[in-house]
């Protein structure tokens, strides 16, 4: 099957992915001196992402802070992997990966120079499962530096991604339907060394449709803000109230499945 990205190199691909996803916007550059970075040399940028979420919610708590700050520093490695895969059937080099941040979120890299990395689909994501853990676990260390996010929470949270990343390449392709994602989704959480951490719903819709959902199995802390509330993937919800929301949600949601 042809790939819906056509790169033979990484600023190709980058342009491209950057026009399936605006934000997602990368550039082949060292990292200036205030970016967002593994290294553990350099945790000022990481505690200062962390301060801005205190500074803006203090009353949402530890819990908060330190899910918030985590899934906004592995977004982007995450999503550029799976899009990556999926969509150019290649792999860019994540290592030295530098992000961007602009009050408070995070987006926009750049990477290193490196030659895109080409083999079967089962090989880009087992070697994609190995890239996002070295390049996303050394974050988490820094976060634990100010605050401690449980390791379980946090692998949870990163599958929580993983998976919203693979139902973005459906948006994207309509040729990945729902049965070839649900058998895509475990090998992608084996690759991440996190097979039972998250999952996909197949939720049935009043027209007969049937779409997929993510299916929690951590609660991302929102609703501890004062603003905030349980989202519709939440497994803080029973059953049934999240069945309700997310039917809502995905008919009101006019791309097909």
């Amino acid at each position: 099957m042809s790939h819906l990205i056509s790169a033979t190199d990484s600023p190709g691909l980058l342009a491209a992915i950057s026009r399936c996803l605006p934000g997602l916007d990368g550039t082949l550059a060292a990292a200036a001196p205030d970016a967002l970075t593994a290294d553990a040399a350099n945790p000022a940028p990481v505690a200062a992402l962390l301060q801005h979420w205190r500074q803006a919610h203090p009353e949402a708590g530890p819990h908060y802070w330190g899910s918030r700050v985590w899934t906004l520093l592995l977004w982007q490695p995450v999503y550029l992997a799976v899009l990556a895969v999926h969509l150019a059937g290649c792999l860019p080099r994540l290592a030295g990966m530098a992000q961007r941040q602009q009050g408070g979120f995070v987006a926009g890299f750049s990477l290193l120079p490196g030659a895109l990395q080409h083999g079967t689909q089962a090989e880009l994501i087992a070697a994609a499962g190995q890239a996002m853990q070295a390049a996303c676990q050394p974050y988490l260390a820094l976060i634990n530096q100010q605050l401690k996010l449980h390791p379980k929470m946090a692998g949870r949270l990163q599958a929580d991604c993983l998976l919203a990343a693979l139902l973005f390449v459906q948006r994207c392709d309509a040729r990945f339907d729902n049965a070839r994602l649900q058998t895509l989704a475990p090998q992608w959480l084996a690759a991440l060394a996190q097979p039972d951490a998250s999952g996909l719903l197949a939720v049935t819709l009043d027209d007969g449709r049937q779409r997929l959902a993510l299916e929690r199995k951590v609660c991302c802390q929102h609703f501890r803000r004062c603003d905030g509330e349980l989202c519709s993937t939440c497994p803080k919800l029973k059953p049934a109230a999240r069945l309700a929301l997310l039917k809502q949600e995905l008919s009101a949601d006019a791309v097909p499945a």
